[in-house]
């Protein structure tokens, strides 16, 4: 393999590549869910609401507000990677729903999103926040000297 090539798949790997595309995807995904959010915090749910009734799922309008601020809370959370895991537990619980359940009987042209959010959401839960990210500056782990103290 060419010396040059070798170079930059080994940079491609190292701690500071991967924590930038962690933090490139958690930024992107945030941005597309504060996108799907946007008009449904600032115009009302009203619609969301009346296609959940429709549907006959109980209590549509909390809901409709629920899915409604998970995206937006959640991808302004994501953005800045606060509380980043709990976050993509509400996103990968709301996109599991809306894949396997209130999707369930449409063609796969109009639930492939719902999937596409969901992997996404699953990926990063397990890649966690990463280093660029506010959890890694506010929970980090308290450093031990191995049980020795002075004093």
């Amino acid at each position: 393999m060419n010396s040059n090539l070798q170079k930059y798949s080994r940079a491609a790997l190292t701690p500071w590549g991967t924590d930038a595309v962690i933090v490139a995807l958690r930024i992107i995904f945030g941005a597309l869910l504060i996108y799907h959010g946007t008009s449904k915090v600032f115009e009302g749910f009203d619609q969301m609401t009346a296609d959940l009734a429709q549907r006959g799922w109980p209590l549509p309008g909390l809901q409709a507000m629920l899915a409604t601020y998970i995206e937006f809370a959640g991808g302004v959370l994501l953005m800045v990677g606060l509380f980043t895991r709990p976050v993509l537990v509400a996103v990968i619980t709301q996109f599991m729903i809306i894949f396997f359940l209130f999707s369930a009987n449409d063609v796969f042209a109009k639930k492939e999103k719902a999937l596409i959010f969901l992997v996404l959401a699953i990926a990063l839960f397990l890649f966690g926040p990463g280093k660029l990210s506010v959890d890694a500056h506010l929970f980090k782990p308290e450093h031990t000297d191995g049980g020795n103290t002075q004093g």
